[in-house]
């Protein structure tokens, strides 16, 4: 029996050249359920079990490697060698509320009667348990994903790899093979192409047609059509177009494809009206109790006051450690009791009618954050609050920061891997996302 393509993969299958096969298949006879499917997101294709919910490796965990050992395990790491200090090995600071990979990852089971599958296959845990693996990486869920569509997981950090990473967490994916010179880029508009020249965004001109602007704005720059070279081949959504002189260009949805001017920024352009993005997958919209303001490292969200936000992150041992019941002796390090904490970091309530939207979520946490620099964050028995969060955490504004535009409260930290940082709205600073 020849194997069927998967629903899902039709989204990210209209990228790829014609000589790329799809990375999955479903089983014979199509009719068994397959361990997981790929989808295409604001984050580039992510794979999804069945239930929806989002699927994550760790990057070193390849079972085949000469020197496998399992990275993501039930023992949590709760002392570090100091080297530069000279004290050699000593305790975590709340060492005793650390969490296990595990307790923060858990292992996407395979049933008892699951057999392998094209490029999926069933590995044994130290636990005794059996683990589905993609391409000889075990797949985990994240406990912050709360729904299907969640990709709370790689973005709240876990093991150091940030989005899609480059080491440790990252959100399960297969290689999407774009043109060469083409790859994904995550900005405020959605998934784009960008080049991978200089990671610069591609455009097209607004209505399809060869654009020069000569003088003003843009003082004459010209627009570089993105050539194909003669023996390149594309199918699905990309085409290839006859440019000036009998060049062949690159063409997506129909559009031609173009390189922006070297010096000329996106906000220039972006302001003449005539030039567009390529949006390969729309971004999330905002709610309304969210805004966006400039700064001097670029956009950044604010409050409905235009005040900057900001996250409490953490990483023990290469765990995050800034969730519910975590140590909150991390935060103690950076501004004393709870009562001062408190003080500085104000958490942005939500209004009673507030809904979730895009990537912002609402969430219960106890106000102060702890009360007992000993115990842990956002104590389950205390009262709560209902708070506004991007992606699972929580956001707060800094007492400091007295106009929009300030944030005083960015880069607070780097005490054993606690830190505050501003929340940026992505951008060409973004992580770019590798095809």
């Amino acid at each position: 029996m020849q194997p069927l393509l998967l629903k899902r993969i039709a989204i990210a299958a209209a990228l790829v050249g014609a000589s790329v096969a799809p990375a999955i298949a479903a089983k014979d006879g199509g009719d068994a359920a397959m361990p997981a499917t790929l989808t295409m997101t604001f984050d580039g294709p992510v794979m999804v079990a069945p239930s929806g919910m989002t699927l994550y490796v760790h990057s070193a965990e390849n079972v085949k490697a000469e020197k496998f050992r399992w990275m993501c395990t039930n023992v949590p790491v709760t002392t570090t060698n100091d080297q530069q200090s000279g004290i050699g090995e000593r305790p975590n600071i709340g060492f005793k509320l650390i969490k296990s990979c595990l307790q923060k990852f858990s292992p996407y089971v395979a049933d008892a009667s699951a057999k392998p599958v094209g490029d999926f296959t069933i590995v044994d845990r130290p636990e005794g348990t059996k683990q589905w693996a993609y391409k000889n990486l075990p797949l985990y869920y994240s406990t912050r994903d709360r729904k299907p569509g969640d990709r709370n997981g790689a973005a709240a950090g876990g093991f150091g790899g940030g989005g899609r990473g480059r080491g440790g967490i990252a959100f399960a994916s297969t290689q999407i093979q774009l043109p060469t010179g083409f790859k994904f880029s995550r900005q405020e508009d959605g998934l784009v192409l960008a080049t991978s020249e200089n990671d610069r965004a591609v455009y097209t001109p607004r209505g399809g047609s060869r654009v020069r602007l000569a003088g003003g704005l843009l003082g004459g720059a010209e627009f570089k059509p993105l050539s194909a070279p003669a023996i390149a081949a594309v199918s699905g959504e990309w085409g290839i177009i006859n440019e000036a002189a009998g060049r062949k260009q690159y063409a997506f949805r129909g559009k031609p494809l173009y390189m922006a001017p070297a010096g000329v920024s996106d906000d220039d352009i972006r302001a003449t009206g005539a030039w567009e993005l390529v949006v390969v997958q729309k971004g999330p919209s905002l709610p309304s109790a969210v805004g966006k303001a400039l700064t001097l490292t670029g956009d950044v969200y604010t409050d409905k006051k235009g005040m900057s936000l900001y996250t409490y992150n953490c990483n023990a041992g290469g765990v995050t450690c800034d969730e519910s019941g975590d140590p909150a002796a991390f935060m103690v390090a950076l501004c004393g009791d709870g009562k001062e904490c408190a003080r500085r970091w104000r958490p942005y309530m939500a209004a009673a009618n507030a809904k979730p939207e895009g990537e912002f979520s609402i969430l219960d946490i106890t106000y102060p954050m702890f009360t007992d620099m000993r115990g842990g964050l956002y104590p389950a028995d205390a009262p709560k609050v209902k708070v506004w969060a991007y992606r699972g955490k929580p956001l707060f504004t800094y007492y400091e920061d007295e106009k929009p535009g300030d944030m005083w409260g960015s880069s607070i930290g780097g005490i054993w891997g606690s830190t505050w940082g501003v929340l940026q709205v992505p951008g060409r600073s973004a992580t770019q996302l590798e095809p």
